[in-house]
C-alpha cells in the first residue's frame, strides 16, 4: 500500500467492477461459473484484504440463490467451441 491510499482505492474499485461482472454472469444464466470465479477471488483476498473478501462472500451467497439457466448438456458437448 502507498502512504496516500491509492492502492486501497484501486483495489476497492477493481473489486467493485468484479462484483458487477459476477452478478451479470450469474443473472445471464451461469451463476455456478460466476460463483467459482468469485471463490477464486475470495481465496486471493481473504488474508490480506478481508473487507474485499467479505464483499465477495456476499456475492457468492447472492449467486448461490440464482437459478441455473445455462443448458449444461450443450455447454459440455464435444461441439462446444470453447473446449477446442
Amino acid at each position: 500500500m502507498t502512504e496516500d491510499g491509492h492502492d486501497d482505492e484501486a483495489l476497492a474499485a477493481t473489486v467493485g467492477v468484479l462484483l458487477k461482472a459476477l452478478r451479470l454472469v450469474g443473472r445471464s444464466g451461469d451463476p455456478d461459473a460466476a460463483n467459482r470465479l468469485a471463490a477464486r477471488a475470495w481465496l486471493a483476498l481473504r488474508d490480506g484484504h478481508p473487507r474485499q473478501a467479505e464483499l465477495l462472500n456476499g456475492a457468492m451467497h447472492y449467486l448461490a440463490r440464482l437459478p441455473q439457466t445455462i443448458d449444461l448438456d450443450s455447454a459440455s458437448s464435444p461441439n462446444n467451441q470453447e473446449d477446442q
